[in-house]
């Protein structure tokens, strides 16, 4: 058996037809594993997907099994990366799995999981949403020896309303309306369901739209709007994104005619909306998303609705309709009967100590997971992520470039250095490495090499503020000062509101007696406010810098010597940081903030040097 590897929307459209013979030969398949849904959610999802499709040799032409998943990154609590498999349509699929022609399961489905424990880069593997009764998940994990894999069970009990979300109704259905009404309701949900649609149906005040192009957006909008209203302030943050996704699978169910979707009237206003997914090759009817106006008691909307699908479903020949996940009440009232998914995590052995070698189509993933940390100045998970990419993908310009910010944050100018210099023998005319680089060099004092390196961007980027001001620096270093002001000069005209390089010149004034008292005050204070700007940043040294200037220029800056202190304990200069607070004590005895800081460092630093007590 011959297993290929799919991950590209074009190929994937160029099976379609394959696929769909596949899907109506699979008594086992459901609607969120047909090519339909997934030619919809795959394009929509942002985590790199992928499809295993099993052929019977390299000579056959037809593909006999499908198992679409999706990788992702994650991340353990000591900072390494690892990839994680999932079914490709988690977070908003109710059902998974994997679709095959019947007669090809024991040889396609065993060829499907060698596979994938081979020739795929992952730790953990989520078997999510899998319905008990698909008896191909056991051939499956049978290839999974126990001397390699572990294996669990989860069940997440995180539904506060005590609705079990492993359990999905659905209702048999009868050959006709009737006798589905004689046998699968009780009597007094019989006659409501008869009372409430006679009365839809024969009243000037009650009326129901059915979906076409020229409402859908209303529709949609009609029942969203009605959703939110109930499940809003429950789904939080994650309710506009919901409501993203919904929105474009309502209209791609559409497209390809596979929805249902009525709404309820009284006069002019809609009191209800459901939304049903249409599985014709499975006789199979889905309850996916509903609304309805809590105010509306008289018919209840949502019985109405629901009753209303399925005689629809029932006069047009389909078997099942499917209330999916959860077990609320209501849905046995119609005669659901139960059945079950379950979430099973296969785990390779010692994967925690292994080498973690990413998977390339997660880069970009585990990249955005690592910068995150790196702005979080979470320094060790971040060049712990950055190294994993570059093992990966040595050439990896992004992971250079901020590996290379990294150790030099760290103060590891050579390692720094050697990376920059290796992102720009990939990307010659990289402006960021290249300014990075200057930086590096004015940071250890080689002005010479900084001020060609800033040269060579000018070059690069001749309009760019930050590199005239930092060109004015390195030349104010080498007392140029002409050539220095000439710099802030141009990078004020390039940005008027560059507040770096206003300051920069304006010191460059102060450094040569050129600025009048006043203005040393306010210059003063603003190299403060730079300062406490760039240690909220990170940046120490250019905040004990800016700190230093403005004690220069005004040496009662209360602020600053306070300011300058916190800079100093950061990076564990603790006697210098005591003698900036009691600095700023002496200028403002009140000051209650810096007596806290330094009553709390000289408590740290004399349990440090306290003898240890003798024991008689």
């Amino acid at each position: 058996m011959q297993i290929n590897l799919i991950d590209n929307f074009q190929t994937f459209k160029e099976i379609r037809e394959n696929w769909d013979f596949v899907y109506e030969a699979d008594s086992q398949a459901q609607f969120f594993l047909s090519w339909v849904w997934l030619s919809g959610w795959l394009k929509m999802g942002k985590e790199p997907w992928l499809i295993l499709a099993a052929k019977p040799s390299s000579h056959d032409s037809s593909y006999v099994a499908f198992f679409p998943l999706k990788i992702t990154v994650n991340q353990e609590n000591g900072g390494s990366l690892y990839n994680q498999l999932c079914m490709a349509g988690n977070s908003i699929a109710d059902y998974t799995g994997l679709i095959c022609l019947p007669e090809y399961e024991q040889e396609a489905i065993p060829a499907l999981a060698v596979y994938l424990k081979q020739q795929l880069t992952w730790s953990i593997f989520h078997l999510q949403d899998i319905l008990e009764l698909d008896t191909r998940m056991g051939l499956f994990l049978k290839s999974f020896s126990e001397d390699s894999f572990e294996f669990e069970q989860s069940r997440e009990e995180n539904n506060q309303d005590g609705i079990d979300n492993y359990v999905c109704p659905y209702v048999p259905l009868a050959e006709d309306w009737d006798r589905y009404l004689q046998t699968a309701l009780g009597s007094n949900t019989r006659q409501k369901i008869r009372r409430f649609l006679r009365k839809i149906e024969s009243s000037d005040e009650f009326h129901i739209t059915h979906v076409d192009a020229d409402n859908l957006e209303r529709h949609i909008e009609i029942l969203l709007r009605l959703w939110q209203s109930r499940w809003g302030s429950k789904q939080g943050a994650d309710c506009g994104i919901i409501m993203s996704c919904l929105r474009v699978m309502l209209r791609h169910c559409f497209e390809n005619k596979c929805l249902y979707f009525p709404v309820l009237w009284k006069g002019d206003k809609p009191i209800g909306a459901i939304a049903n997914f249409i599985d014709v090759s499975q006789k199979s009817i889905l309850f996916y998303i509903a609304g309805r106006d809590e105010t509306v008691k008289n018919p209840p909307p949502g019985l109405v609705l629901h009753a209303y699908a399925i005689r629809y479903a029932i006069q047009n020949g389909f078997k099942v309709y499917d209330f999916l996940r959860g077990n609320e009440a209501y849905k046995f009232s119609f005669g659901a009967k139960e059945r079950h998914i379950k979430h099973l995590i296969v785990k390779r052995k010692n994967w925690i100590n292994q080498s973690r070698k990413l998977d390339t189509k997660t880069l970009p993933e585990a990249l955005q997971l690592t910068v995150q940390h790196h702005r979080a100045n979470r320094l060790a998970q971040a060049e712990q992520g950055y190294r994993q990419i570059l093992e990966v993908e040595p050439q990896h310009p992004d992971a250079l470039y901020f590996l290379g910010v990294l150790m030099k944050q760290k103060g590891e100018y050579q390692i720094a250095e050697n990376l920059f210099k290796s992102l720009l023998q990939i990307q010659p005319n990289s402006i960021k490495a290249w300014f990075s680089l200057g930086n590096l060099y004015q940071e250890q004092g080689q002005l010479q090499e900084a001020e060609e390196v800033y040269h060579r961007v000018l070059v690069l980027q001749p309009n760019s503020p930050a590199v005239h001001n930092n060109l004015g620096y390195i030349l104010q270093q080498q007392s140029k000062w002409e050539e220095a002001i000439s710099c802030y000069q141009k990078a004020l005209e390039l940005e008027p509101d560059c507040i770096e390089a206003d300051v920069s010149w304006n010191n460059a004034l102060y450094a040569q007696g050129k600025l009048s008292s006043e203005k040393q005050a306010d210059y003063a204070a603003i190299n403060n406010d730079l300062g406490s700007k760039c240690q909220q940043a990170g940046d120490l040294k250019t905040a004990m810098a800016y700190y230093e200037q403005a004690i220069t220029m005004k040496p009662d800056l209360v602020y600053a010597h306070y300011n300058l202190g916190l800079a100093l304990q950061k990076q564990g200069k603790f006697q210098t940081a005591i003698s900036c607070y009691q600095k700023a004590l002496e200028l403002e005895p009140g000051f209650e903030e810096a007596y806290f800081r330094l009553g709390k460092l000289q408590d740290a630093q004399n349990r440090q040097t306290s003898p240890p007590m003798s024991v008689t």
